[in-house]
């Protein structure tokens, strides 16, 4: 965390005695589109403070985050007033997003809020939470870092041919293996297969092949799936370039949408699609 969040709170943070918390407060609706991990951190000045680290598995934008965040926040409150503490703990909300496009939704809840009068501001809920965004990160600045999970996950992010994918996995894969909690497994385990699905790379078996002691051999079997995965990906998606281009070719000939249709076999929708960026309706 040292390396991304660069507040001066964190250096208070007693790094070998941060403990996880078994609990979870995501929405059922989100369960495959986001995962929870709460760690209570104690502070050198003989406090405490939790960081709630939700990772978000969507490929897209989610406008209302601010929102959604918040009502998890609020829940992990309720629980603990169950403890009866004279006060609430502090809660830190970290977001950690690696979607194509870039994170541009409101940070804080109250920028979602319509003021319809200035004497109203400070009724407004305030809340905000932090953001790692893999996208914004350079793969130079990354590696620079010090070797840990997050800086694993960004840069398998990156990772664009076998060498790099290979590397990065087995990073990956030995620093969660030093983890002894199995709740932390199984949550880095399910992100990281989102992940794959996300390339259309399924039945993978992620948790096997972290908790098992002949990981080595699985792992490799594992690379060898998801390259001939890529690979069949590769082909397809070169099959639709030049389908793509042949259509182009035939609609600046003033042949009919019907005809090319016919001809390349792609959607009628994609052909009055790339008529009208042609310029050609």
């Amino acid at each position: 965390m040292q390396d991304f969040v660069k507040l001066k709170w964190v250096d208070l943070v007693d790094f070998d005695r941060i403990t996880l918390e078994p609990v979870s407060f995501i929405d059922r609706l989100f369960k495959k589109k986001e995962a929870d991990i709460i760690w209570r951190l104690p502070l050198k000045n003989g406090s405490e403070a939790y960081l709630y680290l939700l990772l978000e598995f969507q490929s897209g934008v989610d406008k209302t985050m601010a929102l959604r965040f918040a009502s998890y926040i609020l829940n992990f409150y309720a629980s603990e007033l169950k403890k009866k503490q004279e006060k609430l703990p502090v809660v830190f909300p970290l977001l950690l997003y690696n979607g194509k496009q870039r994170w541009d939704a409101a940070r804080r809840l109250q920028d979602m809020i319509e003021l319809v009068d200035p004497s109203l501001r400070e009724y407004l809920i305030r809340f905000k939470y932090f953001t790692i965004d893999i996208g914004g990160f350079s793969k130079r600045s990354l590696v620079k870092l010090k070797n840990n999970l997050i800086t694993a996950i960004f840069l398998l992010e990156k990772a664009r041919n076998e060498k790099e994918l290979e590397s990065v996995f087995e990073e990956m894969i030995g620093i969660v293996k030093q983890e002894a909690d199995k709740e932390l497994i199984n949550r880095f385990a399910d992100w990281l297969e989102m992940q794959l699905k996300r390339e259309h790379i399924e039945g993978i078996p992620i948790g096997q092949i972290i908790i098992n002691k002949e990981g080595s051999n699985m792992l490799s079997e594992t690379l060898r799936d998801i390259r001939k995965k890529w690979e069949e990906k590769g082909k397809k998606e070169g099959k639709k370039e030049g389908l793509l281009k042949t259509a182009t070719e035939l609609l600046k000939e003033g042949l009919g949408e019907d005809f090319v249709r016919r001809v390349t076999g792609l959607p009628l929708k994609e052909i009055k699609k790339l008529k009208k960026d042609l310029g050609l309706e």
